[in-house]
């Protein structure tokens, strides 16, 4: 019934009851225990062929220490004790597989310390201190910021301006947004990486709002590096300039008959990022490996540029590009960690992007899976590790509604500082990275495009996925009003695992099954809620 008080304990297996009745409202571990998932921090890992090591404080001795093990599956019991003394340093441990592998390590923020004094109210433990008000005085001095703010929203109102007409397939604005981009590029004093000594690469987009072909470009710039050591070698730092035009290909049946799509934050936040980014690096001193910036047509149809880059990379060879960060959706940041998917086409990016966090003390998460999200999975399907940066999922994704009166201006701030320290190691990083083939397909980049244009999802489901969860199932990140979801009850937090008694892995699987269905369709999910299960049944609508 109690711990014992003059020592530390462990508490081993999944279902320890004393370890339930210690973790549960504790003041230090931030750990929620669910029936398949316990959740550390804001990471959750499932019971299921993965281990877990947890500390906290014992509850009877602030001197002791109270851990619990879970362990699954017992191949991984000779590695969890072989690895665990050399993770002294951490409140959170978890490994998966046989090996195991550790992917998630962490450290609980220190709120009971004896050694904290929290000089506004001069508490410490319960002792009563005197309250401390320290003066205000100017600074030693001023630095000038490495981005700005301003800049950054400049160029998100003018690729979101309505005059740009959403930068859809064909049309005035998506030609004008590549010309914007080109000058910049020029005004930073890059030099053209494109077609015959231009900013641009142009290629053919089989078809359009129209039903036929249109030629659109890429927009490539370069900083050349200076390490003889790296020649033809590069990092690529991309976003895509395109976005729905009046909503072709993906338009929503809850939008008003001929609105504009600006896409502010999708995708011109990446492209003023990348902006930003470009300026930064072309005023500083060169890089020892050369840095490409690739503004893509296209992405919106099917990744068309960037699957045309990977058949004509220019001005460095495929076989040279160290790795490609992909920047899409980074315009509200909010009080969020900049989430990093796909990390796990590199065995380093998980690596990189933690010591980033600890570098510039903006957190990062690194979400695992989504490789096919953006256009880093082009690369990726060659063999290219490639990361994309992302903010938040949000209801104004693909609507008319994503304005630039929504945009986080210092969050973006935040994103260019995470990629310019991601961008700098790989360019002076010694050896490639270590591609694990993770994420990627056999599909080419036809199949791709004719995926794109021709089998797309006609139904809404109504529901904001959380891109971190790593399954199995889709977790509700929060749920559309007046959609098909809201309707039969779905809440934010729940799991969906399957529909219609099909199994939905992940995301990709999710979005695969709902192809098969029209408009008017009646389906069932069924899923977990708070560890239970449930089922709803609704209506589809049109997408």
């Amino acid at each position: 019934s109690e711990l014992p008080a003059d020592r530390a304990a462990w508490l081993l297996g999944r279902e320890n009851l004393v370890a339930a009745r210690v973790l549960d409202g504790d003041g230090v571990a931030q750990v929620e225990i669910g029936a398949e998932v316990v959740t550390l921090s804001d990471d959750d890992v499932t019971f299921a062929n993965n281990s877990t090591v947890i500390m906290t404080r014992h509850p009877a001795n602030v001197e002791k220490a109270v851990g619990w093990i879970t362990v699954d599956p017992a191949a991984a019991f000779d590695g969890v004790a072989r690895k665990l003394p050399h993770y002294g340093k951490y409140s959170y441990l978890a490994f998966s597989g046989d090996e195991p592998e550790n992917f998630l390590k962490g450290e609980w923020t220190a709120t009971d310390s004896p050694m904290l004094v929290d000089l506004r109210t001069g508490e410490r433990a319960g002792m009563a201190m005197p309250a401390t008000e320290l003066p205000e005085r100017e600074p030693l001095a001023e630095l000038p910021p490495v981005f700005s703010r301003d800049r950054l929203m400049d160029h998100v109102n003018w690729l979101a301006a309505p005059e740009r007409e959403g930068r859809g397939m064909g049309s005035a604005g998506l030609e004008a947004s590549a010309d914007y981009i080109a000058d910049q590029f020029a005004v930073a004093g890059l030099k053209p990486g494109g077609d015959d000594s231009t900013y641009f690469q142009t290629f053919t987009s089989p078809n359009g709002p129209d039903g036929g072909p249109h030629d659109i470009r890429n927009v490539i710039a370069y900083i050349p590096g200076t390490n003889p050591a790296f020649a033809n070698q590069a990092a690529l730092i991309t976003a895509h300039y395109d976005h729905l035009g009046y909503g072709w290909p993906d338009e929503r049946a809850q939008a008003e008959v001929g609105a504009v799509y600006v896409g502010a934050d999708d995708n011109a936040s990446g492209v003023a990022v990348m902006l930003e980014l470009a300026r930064a690096y072309a005023q500083g001193p060169a890089p020892q490996r050369s840095l490409v910036f690739v503004a893509f047509a296209g992405e919106e149809a099917g990744l068309l540029g960037s699957a045309h880059y990977v058949e004509n990379p220019t001005p460095t060879p495929l076989a040279g590009i160290i790795g490609v960060i992909n920047l899409d959706t980074v315009g509200r940041l909010g009080n969020q960690p900049v989430s990093i998917l796909a990390t796990e086409s590199a065995t380093e990016w998980p690596h990189v992007f933690r010591g980033v966090g600890f570098t510039t003390g903006i957190p990062t998460k690194n979400v695992p899976g989504a490789a096919a999200s953006s256009d880093q999975h082009s690369f990726i399907k060659a063999g290219v590790p490639g990361v994309q940066i992302f903010t938040s999922a949000h209801l104004d994704y693909h609507r008319p509604s994503d304005t630039p009166d929504k945009v986080d201006a210092d969050g973006m701030v935040r994103v260019a500082t995470v990629v310019k320290e991601a961008a700098t190691y790989l360019s002076e990083r010694p050896e490639p990275l270590t591609v694990t083939g993770a994420g990627a397909d056999t599909a080419t980049a036809e199949q791709t495009r004719a995926s794109a244009s021709g089998n797309r999802r006609r139904v809404s489901f109504g529901t904001v996925p959380d891109f971190a969860f790593q399954g199995p199932g889709v977790r509700v990140e929060s749920v559309v009003p007046n959609s098909p979801a809201a309707a039969a009850g779905v809440q934010a937090g729940d799991v969906i695992t399957a529909i219609n008694g099909e199994s939905v892995a992940d995301l990709g699987a999710f979005s695969e099954t709902l192809k098969q269905f029209s408009p008017g369709d009646q389906i069932k999910a069924s899923g977990l809620r708070d560890g239970e299960p449930m089922d709803v049944e609704m209506t589809l609508t049109a997408r």
